[in-house]
């Protein structure tokens, strides 16, 4: 039986780049094996997976359960288990491939899930596939004795599998707040690519101009009206501005502007707007269009 013990270079790797998942097509299909097929999910969970570059400028596929980020750290869950296995894969960027290798990947994620929800009470978090290894991320109530259990668990029924096992003390969440879980830019894509995806199905012509509306709130009128001033000189025009937010952000700004709505134009507006949003204290809330046929 191999064993190779959890390393310092996966502590909490940073992204560097984040790949144009509708260009590159094998990252995007594997991407939605991920997210759609690896876990028996509760409909109360949110899971997202994405993909960016790491290391050595190897690609990662991230799949992460988004709706814990409001309420981590979660009390008394105060240990990280990750713990995962190599594969074999004849692809250059370290990726798996083949069904087998997925179905094996799939399989063992779910047992460790069940193992250890049994015997820790634990939390299922997201999972990290790059440079030829899967690695499941857990939170767990106590980590006694839950090394010898997954040893045990990939002794007997992986003993050929080079596996890596490593638990610490993880009370602020770290690994998942800011390793697994998307940044700001990453989060905008995924909003990107989910609402057109739903315009590709609609039967929509990504590459046809049409009106396409997009919101923004404000914490006070005073940066509404600098925002305001800004946006008209970038040729967009003002539909609704004033005192219609929510909480914290009571002034709300809705504005347009006609222009196609395929990843690469819509990531590169909505980027631009993000960043735009941060020198007005304001908060971007997403985009939307109609569908255009012809």
């Amino acid at each position: 039986m191999k064993r190779l013990m959890y390393s310092s270079k996966h502590s909490c790797p940073k992204i560097t780049t984040f790949f144009n998942i509708l260009k590159k097509s094998l990252v995007y299909g594997l991407g939605l094996f991920f997210c759609t097929n690896l876990y028996s999910q509760a409909k109360t969970e949110h899971w997202e997976t994405y993909m960016a570059s790491y290391e050595g400028g190897k690609p990662g596929s991230t799949t992460v359960r988004m709706d814990l980020m409001e309420k981590a750290p979660i009390l008394d869950y105060n240990y990280v288990l990750v713990t995962g296995i190599t594969y074999e894969s004849n692809r250059e960027d370290g990726l798996p491939e083949g069904d087998e290798t997925f179905k094996l990947l799939h399989k063992i994620g779910d047992e460790l899930n069940a193992l250890l929800k049994q015997e820790a009470e634990g939390m299922l978090v997201g999972s990290f596939t790059n440079n030829f290894e899967r690695l499941e991320y857990f939170y767990l109530k106590s980590d006694l004795g839950i090394k010898e259990k997954v040893e045990s668990f990939y002794e007997t029924n992986y003993a050929n599998n080079t596996y890596s096992l490593n638990i610490k003390e993880d009370k602020k969440w770290e690994y998942y707040t800011q390793f697994l879980y998307p940044n700001e830019e990453i989060k905008n894509q995924i909003s990107n690519l989910r609402l057109i995806k739903e315009l590709k199905e609609a039967g929509d012509n990504l590459t046809k101009k049409r009106r396409v509306d997009h919101w923004i709130y404000f914490r006070n009128k005073e940066n509404l009206g600098h925002f305001s001033e800004a946006i008209i000189k970038l040729n967009f025009k003002i539909e609704f501005s004033g005192r219609k937010g929510v909480a914290k952000f009571p002034y709300s700004l809705q504005f347009y502007k006609n222009n196609k709505v395929d990843i690469d134009t819509m990531n590169a507006i909505t980027s631009s707007l993000q960043e735009m949003s941060k020198n007005y204290d304001a908060k971007y809330d997403g985009w939307e269009t109609i569908v255009v046929r012809n």
